[in-house]
């Protein structure tokens, strides 16, 4: 969690929006069968309630240079907006205003489908940069030359990372990014993936700064990406990150009862039992993986082992020294503030780990990195300390992919492009994937609860409110339009 602030609501596109001023209908016509879709060209489009601007009131958000069908091809009149509201699916209304249009330029279209996000685990691919340049479009060899001169570094010699930012490079690699896609049509001959972008050079991405890319393709020579935001970088500026591999258990698929036992840290002995003493077997569990316990145990020497539901190679029970196992029991009972059959978290930061449940029926257990402060003080600033606060909170909002930055406004010195499935809870403060570490289990995030890419996309499903599939976000409490929302119970 860095103070996430949404890069849509802190830049607006150079986008000029192409709106029919023509005056709105009164009242809202029956869904046609060929309805159309409208685009998100400037700021944050926002998808109101009603059809009246109210500040702070949605349902949700169209991420600029996307699009969402209508219900209707028709706009309705109402308050706060001239040229009435678009009529969205499956809910709400857009005001017809500058951020949006229904008639986008050339090229506009093309751009926006080659940059959207899947929804795969990693909804893009990614990189960390070297101090890597934004192109509004492919740059000639002398340009090159020009805005990348040699006396700043080579490719593919990549600066050494303050300590500050030493564990945004865990998963970054030196492999080289090979190109796997052809050249985009509306990049070719000079063109852009933005209308109305003058300047060569957007910005350039901070040394240590993440970048979100959806392709990677030659041209003269050299491998470039297009990025999420619509720009174009240089390959061998960045260096990619690989994506890990770790998930958590579905209780409910695999059929695994509580309790389990994570191994954080580091590795796990396993022992057995022969006769009245215990051993080492000589194998060990691996770092993250879990194992299911049959609740059983016996005490050796002094030292308890807990009986898991395993037998090595000849047969033997297998056991874990407690003070090895991170344990997950189920919950005798619903937190307060937790209704019945409501969808919640329970996240404990000194074990570093989560169980989702519904009502009183746990679904899914894993690991998480709090933030790296360890436990909260009361009295003291979360953000400040980089701790994770405890309480009962709800979930506020759901992002697909939000970037965060501690800074406000274009000119930003540091920023994580597009964090996967970020839940907000305590906003700032959010469950949301980490693509560039894998110490799940352990403190090390900046306040926010970290999970892994595959962990994150499953309970960003699983969780409500539901986020509609062409809608970038979702208002989870004080939208109940959107429909019942997850409560996220933090504990030490």
């Amino acid at each position: 969690m860095h103070s996430a602030v949404s890069a849509e609501t802190a830049a607006v596109e150079s986008v000029a929006a192409t709106i029919d001023t023509a005056a709105p209908s009164s009242t809202a016509p029956a869904p046609g069968p060929a309805a159309k879709r409208i685009y998100s060209v400037g700021q944050t489009t926002w998808i109101r309630k009603t059809t009246e601007v109210r500040e702070g009131e949605f349902l949700g958000y169209v991420r600029t240079g996307s699009s969402v069908p209508l219900r209707s091809n028709d706009r309705v009149k109402g308050v706060g907006c001239p040229g009435g509201f678009y009529q969205v699916a499956p809910r709400g209304y857009v005001c017809a205003d500058r951020t949006v249009t229904d008639n986008p330029p050339a090229g506009f279209a093309a751009a926006a489908e080659a940059t959207r996000g899947t929804t795969a685990a990693l909804p893009y691919r990614y990189a960390l940069s070297d101090g890597a340049p934004m192109y509004n479009r492919i740059p000639t060899k002398k340009e090159q030359e020009r805005y990348e001169p040699p006396w700043l570094h080579k490719p593919h010699v990549f600066h050494k990372l303050p300590k500050t930012l030493r564990s945004h490079e865990e998963l970054a690699t030196n492999d080289v990014i090979e190109p796997t896609d052809e050249v985009p049509a509306f990049l070719q001959n000079g063109g852009s993936a933005k209308e109305g972008a003058y300047d060569l050079v957007e910005q350039t991405i901070p040394l240590g700064s993440m970048l979100s890319y959806t392709k990677a393709f030659e041209a003269d020579g050299r491998t470039w990406l297009l990025s999420a935001d619509h720009t174009i970088v240089p390959a061998d500026r960045v260096r990619p990150f690989r994506m890990s591999t770790f998930r958590g258990v579905d209780l409910v698929a695999t059929k695994t009862k509580l309790p389990i036992a994570f191994m954080r840290v580091g590795a796990k002995p396993k022992y057995r039992k022969r006769g009245d003493s215990i051993d080492k077997t000589g194998a060990q569990w691996a770092v993250r993986t879990s194992v299911a316990l049959s609740g059983a145990s016996i005490e050796v020497g002094g030292k308890k082992y807990l009986e898991v539901n395993e037998n090595d190679d000849g047969g033997a029970q297998l056991y874990i020294a407690e003070t090895d196992a991170t344990v997950i029991d189920r919950e005798p009972d619903r937190p307060h503030g937790v209704k019945e059959k409501q969808k919640w978290f329970l996240i404990r930061l000194s074990q570093g780990t989560l169980v989702a449940y519904e009502d009183l029926e746990p679904v899914y257990a894993t690991l998480v990195s709090p933030g790296r402060g360890g436990l909260p003080v009361k009295g003291r600033d979360n953000v400040q300390d980089s701790t994770t606060p405890t309480g009962a909170f709800s979930i506020t909002f759901k992002d697909r992919a939000a970037t965060m930055s501690p800074e406000k406004g274009k000119d930003r010195t540091f920023w994580i492009s597009d964090v996967p499935y970020t839940q907000y809870f305590n906003p700032p403060f959010a469950l949301h994937a980490a693509y560039w570490h894998e110490r799940f289990g352990e403190f090390v995030s900046a306040g926010c609860v970290n999970l892994s890419p595959l962990d994150a996309e499953a309970l960003f499903t699983w969780s409500d409110p539901g986020v509609p599939l062409d809608w970038q976000g979702a208002t989870g409490a004080g939208a109940k339009e959107n429909g019942a929302t997850t409560i996220v119970v933090v504990r030490r």
